[in-house]
Order: structure tokens, then sequence, then C-alpha cells
């Protein structure tokens, strides 16, 4: 088995590579990856080093010899601009804009959830991995902090969608 990268320990990458290493020795080395693979080596090291992004193609190839399909998820989401742009136009389109007061509400609601959100965390967190049992309570604490965050987001809209209001916020809007 190859060498444990340290400086790579975190690229979503190396760790797909190495679950799959797990199953198949192939997998073990970037050397033998890049060969199954087809992508050169240095090519795959400086991908694992976050050094450049990879091609579509190659996280296609990549997701599929690793077995590991979140690897397409992430690379929309988050290097595409084309898939970053379509996830940014579903965010803005479940934002309310309802009344402030509504708005407040909605958030104050969500927000009284978040010493129990914390305390399930810290419980999931507290041993540095994610047991099987857990993936549910995980689940439902990242929903909890999407409603949270779409009630923000909300509440940043109005102020936006107000004239009066947006000109004294623009700086701080974010959205």
């Amino acid at each position: 088995m190859g060498r444990k990268a340290s400086k790579a320990t975190e690229n979503i990458y190396y760790k797909a590579r190495m679950c799959a290493a797990e199953k198949d020795g192939s997998f073990s080395s970037r050397e033998k990856a890049a060969m199954q693979l087809g992508i050169e080596r240095s090519r795959l090291a400086r991908i694992e080093l976050n050094k450049i992004e990879p091609y579509a193609e190659e996280v296609r190839i990549m997701a599929r010899e690793y077995q590991a399909p979140y690897l397409c998820e992430d690379f929309c989401n988050n290097v595409c601009p084309i898939g970053m742009e379509k996830l940014l136009g579903e965010k803005k389109a479940k934002i309310r804009t309802d009344s402030l007061e509504r708005l407040s509400l909605q958030f104050l609601s969500s927000a009284q959830s978040i010493d129990d959100i914390s305390k399930k965390l810290v419980n999931i967190s507290k041993d540095g991995k994610v047991s099987e049992d857990e993936y549910e309570s995980l689940h439902n604490v990242l929903q909890a902090l999407d409603e949270i965050s779409d009630n923000i987001r909300s509440i940043k809209a109005y102020i936006d969608a107000n004239p009066n209001l947006r000109s004294r916020f623009h700086a701080d809007l974010r959205i």
C-alpha cells in the first residue's frame, strides 16, 4: 500500500481514492491509480494537492472507478460555473419575501433549535468520525441548518427588495 499523503488528507478526490483503495489495491498509490484512471500521475497529484481543479471528465472517471458518485455532485456545486449558477438560482428561488415580521418569526422559530443542533453535532463529531447510526442525525442537523440559512437569506432578500433599506445596507447583503 502507498504512503499516506499528509498534504492531501482533506482533499475530496484523495479521500475517495483512499476509500476505493480499501476495496481495490490498484488505487493504493497515485501511480497505480493514475494508470487505472488514465490520468497522468503528476496531474492526479496536483488534483489531490489542490493545486489544480480536475476537468469534468476526470471527475466522472474518478467517480465511476472509485465508486464515489458524490464527486460529481461536489464538482458541479463547487467548481463548475454552470452548476454553481444553477445552484445559486435554486437557492434564490427558495427565498421568500413575506413581511419582515413574518420572516423574523420564521427565523426565530428555526433558530430556537440551535442549542439542540449544537448538542447533536458535538455528539456526532466527538469521536472524529460519523458512524452508521449517526447518519440520520447528521442529516437532520444539516436540514435544520439549511432552514436557518434559508430564513437568513429571506430576511436579506426582503431588505434588498426594499429600496429604503437596500440603500442603507447594500454592502451587508451577500445573499
